[in-house]
């Protein structure tokens, strides 16, 4: 579904990817974790293309990234992608959030995307709130619409840049539930996260990244029982330790 070959990125001075190597299969959940300014988030940026790279390559689902136009926009509508700050219309209802880009990008009826717009609603546990605006919601709530936005367009690929980080402790565990039965079902997912938690249960490979790199790749048993660098060791003992 994606495959990132001898990946750079830099911003200035800063070398912000470091000769990224990565494949992501179909129906696979990876998660990119590590301690912040690692380039995760920047990493799953490039991959549809919010960020540019500087050499390398990327393809999704066998085609490169195209570099803008129609093909760009078609390439975005394939890959849904939820951000921390759920980036929501405001002046619009939570119903028409998730049809906008049925409608204008999928030429879908309106009818036929409000119908599929409850029926998401109804699977992320937000049925009640299709006539509320985002001000109205919750943050938990919001990004759970988010979620349900994303899967409108019916995308090969889910990509989530911590999609739990903006939010209040009790709140992250709903987002949680929604991405974990996404997972169960098979939907190709590539995951930043400080959920250590999600990691571990909901992950087929954990992708640990510092200093722009990709350290060490694992399944989650074998990364958070026995990580094998001395980096990947330092990093477990600070956030397992609370």
């Amino acid at each position: 579904m994606v495959s990132i070959s001898g990946v750079n990125k830099y911003f200035g001075d800063l070398h912000a990817l470091k000769d990224i190597d990565l494949t992501v299969e179909d129906g696979e959940v990876v998660v990119l974790i590590g301690p912040s300014g690692s380039g995760k988030s920047t990493l799953c940026r490039t991959i549809n293309r919010l960020e540019t790279v500087d050499s390398g390559s990327i393809e999704v689902n066998g085609k490169p990234l195209p570099a803008e136009g129609r093909a760009l926009a078609n390439l975005r509508a394939d890959v849904g992608m939820v951000f921390q700050h759920f980036n929501l219309f405001a002046h619009l209802t939570v119903l028409q959030n998730i049809t906008l880009g049925p409608i204008k990008v999928r030429r879908m009826s309106k009818a036929k995307a409000e119908a599929r717009g409850r029926q998401l609603l109804e699977r992320v546990g937000m049925s009640e709130k299709a006539d509320a605006f985002p001000s109205q919601l919750s943050g938990g709530q919001q990004q759970r619409v988010a979620i349900a936005r994303g899967l409108a367009m019916d995308p090969k690929l889910m990509m989530f840049d911590e999609p739990t980080s903006a939010l209040d402790p009790e709140m992250i565990n709903e987002v949680l539930d929604v991405m974990q039965d996404l997972a169960r079902e098979g939907m190709t997912m590539v995951v930043v996260t400080h959920e250590m938690g999600f990691a571990r249960r909901a992950a087929n490979r954990v992708v640990f990244m510092a200093e722009g790199q990709i350290v060490e790749t694992a399944t989650p048993d074998e990364f958070f029982d026995d990580p094998k660098t001395e980096r990947a060791q330092d990093f477990l003992s600070k956030v397992m330790s609370h």
